[in-house]
């Protein structure tokens, strides 16, 4: 049980042990995570919502840009700090590499709060590339899937898309034999999900391959800037079942992503190149500064609605409740006779 849980116990047992006692209603407004949708004017906005990423995927499944746009606001910026024009731009990139590339969004949440809103929802993307790999032979099969939120505001009638936050990201890209090794999830990349800036961090290959086949691999880190600046690392003739590699986190403040190469070889009898497999997933990088810095992680948490103190009232057996008179009680704990 971690500590919030732990909190989260305490206060409940306070409030069962102390008169007068309280019952939970889990279907009111206050544990709902749809608290304004029993609005019927929120009820109206929801529908609205709900449409606007309808067609937010339309427009992006038919990769009509120009629609597409119509939905962000002029001063979008994303959560890795790209703003309109560079997302336009690798959006562009990526339908140019996948011209038939699919996406689809599930679990989705809605949240309304006034003239703001937020999703969460999980999308799965699918798309073969446009170009055979002429060392394999073949063209690439891409799978993807990304779990994040989207951030909303009204605009007079309308809602717009302000910003997103990506919370988990992997994507695996198959040529010749790696597509079925990646299907079969023989081949898996494992780094941790979220890193303080600055530290070292473990990422590791794992592989579960036939006997006849040989793999030769990387792993390298790229900072999630726009335009990216790719870093190179030596390629390892893994007989082992494993590639592991020390990653040291950007000081910047910038989300990393981690990719993995793997090139797939026949016996020593067959050296050429059979598959191709890249793998990379999302490592989210909190910011860390020096005391002197202008940002910093905070030492001391900030006071929650379940530990902020508050003056309470003493309820009597008549109904009736008196403040507590904290003066009156320090005077009468007061030694008369001690000085401050």
């Amino acid at each position: 049980m971690n500590k919030l849980n732990l909190l989260l116990v305490a206060c409940t047992l306070i409030l069962l042990t102390t008169s007068p006692s309280y019952s939970f209603d889990l279907q009111s407004a206050a544990f709902s995570l749809n608290t304004d949708s029993k609005d019927i004017s929120t009820s109206v906005e929801y529908k609205k919502i709900s449409e606007l990423l309808d067609n937010v995927e339309n427009s992006w499944n038919n990769h009509d840009i120009n629609k597409l746009n119509n939905y962000y606001s002029d001063d979008f910026i994303n959560g890795d700090g790209l703003d309109f024009e560079s997302i336009t731009d690798l959006t562009k990139d990526l339908w140019g590499a996948y011209p038939d590339i699919m996406s689809k969004s599930q679990d989705r949440v809605i949240r309304i709060f006034g003239e703001y809103a937020t999703i969460e929802s999980t999308d799965l993307y699918e798309g073969i590339s446009s170009k055979v790999r002429e060392e394999v032979g073949t063209k690439g099969s891409l799978k993807a899937v990304s779990m994040g939120q989207l951030f909303l505001k009204k605009f007079g009638p309308k809602w717009k898309i302000t910003s997103d936050k990506t919370l988990f990201e992997k994507v695996s890209i198959g040529y010749g034999e790696g597509i079925g090794l990646i299907d079969q999830d023989k081949i898996r990349l494992n780094a941790p999900e979220q890193v303080p800036g600055g530290k070292q961090y473990t990422t590791r290959l794992d592989f579960d391959l036939p006997k006849d086949i040989k793999p030769v691999a990387a792993i390298s880190k790229e900072v999630l800037i726009f335009p990216q600046v790719t870093t190179d690392d030596k390629f390892r003739l893994t007989n082992e079942l494993k590639l592991e590699k020390w990653i040291t986190a950007n000081n910047v403040g910038k989300n990393e992503l981690i990719t993995a190469t793997v090139g797939l070889t026949g016996e020593a009898l067959k050296p050429q190149l059979i598959g191709l497999v890249f793998l990379t997933k999302r490592v989210n990088v909190i910011p860390v500064s020096d005391e002197d810095g202008e940002l910093s992680i905070i030492k001391t948490p900030a006071k929650s609605a379940l530990n902020k103190s508050v003056e309470l009232l003493d309820t009597f057996k008549d109904g009736k409740s008196k403040k507590k008179d904290k003066k009156s009680n320090d005077d009468k704990e007061k030694d008369p006779n001690t000085e401050f």
